[in-house]
């Protein structure tokens, strides 16, 4: 397994390295040339996608925009469930990613994109008080508004009633957006500021393909989960409950409400206000 070179040294055949050196013609190096036509074909191929996206820009700039919102939603979605691995079969799968991918194609796409061209009429420039204030009326305006219609949008769209998503409202809303605030806040500065209108949309979607896996961990429901209604105030419908019958309690999993056992602690603090009352209860 060893070669004796010309000038007396040898080399192990077993390291590849050592192989390329033995015998160059079996193992031939890019050449330069091969390289620059590589970089010149991604160059070209770029600039291609640019050109053709610039083309649907214009003929068809709101669906353009709505189409490639949807779509990242869709893999926002898959990339989510992955990250849950919950066994589900892959139809499930497929319609609830598209689901969300409607959520996005349907109502967020154009959302966004009458929002930006109202922002910019309204405030046009990108000076430091125009900044400022389409940052705030953006965080303050859109954001909670967005944000709340998608919670209403995914749970409609998995079957959930109406007190379950006041509920789910209720108890994810605030903090949702305030995660959004940290998220997106920079993200607008460097939009208004530096790029163009017509790519807006686009550079969100970019982003949002993170942050929206995180908003489908937080919107979408599981299918076993999401027909059931909710009862907004399950403590009390526990106490109201059958002698010597278990109550539920009302929890937050992964990803919506379910009912589970109480622990022992929570169980004597149940039976605790059925007999005191939730007025004596301190």
């Amino acid at each position: 397994d060893k070669l004796v070179l010309p000038e007396g040294s040898a080399i192990s055949l077993s390291c590849p390295s050592c192989r390329r050196q033995a015998y160059p013609e079996l193992h031939p190096r890019p050449s330069l040339q091969q390289a620059s036509l590589c970089s010149y074909m991604l160059r070209a191929s770029t600039h291609r996608l640019i050109v053709w996206y610039n083309a649907r820009l214009t003929a068809a700039p709101y669906s353009t925009k709505a189409v490639g919102t949807g779509v990242t939603y869709t893999f926002s979605d898959l990339t989510a469930q992955a990250i849950e691995a919950e066994p589900r079969a892959v139809g499930e799968r497929v319609e609830r990613a598209l689901k969300f991918g409607a959520v996005g194609g349907l109502w967020v796409g154009p959302l966004l994109t009458h929002w930006f061209n109202f922002m910019e009429r309204m405030l046009p420039g990108a000076s430091l008080r125009p900044l400022a204030i389409k940052l705030f009326v953006d965080q303050t305006v859109q954001g909670p508004l967005m944000i709340g219609s998608m919670f209403c949008w995914c749970a409609l769209a998995n079957g959930a009633s109406l007190p379950a998503i006041r509920a789910k409202l209720d108890e994810e809303l605030f903090s949702t957006w305030c995660a959004s605030v940290w998220v997106w806040a920079p993200v607008q500065v460097l939009q208004q500021a530096v790029v163009p209108l017509q790519y807006r949309v686009a550079v969100s979607n970019l982003v949002s393909y993170f942050w929206d896996t995180y908003l489908s961990l937080q919107m979408m429901p599981a299918p076993a989960e999401a027909g059931a209604p909710v009862d907004p105030f399950p403590r009390q419908a526990a106490t109201a409950a059958a002698p010597g019958a278990q109550p539920l309690l009302r929890r937050r999993s992964s990803t919506f409400l379910r009912d589970e056992p109480p622990t022992p602690s929570e169980a004597k603090l149940v039976k605790r206000r059925s007999i005191l009352g939730p007025a004596e209860h301190k």
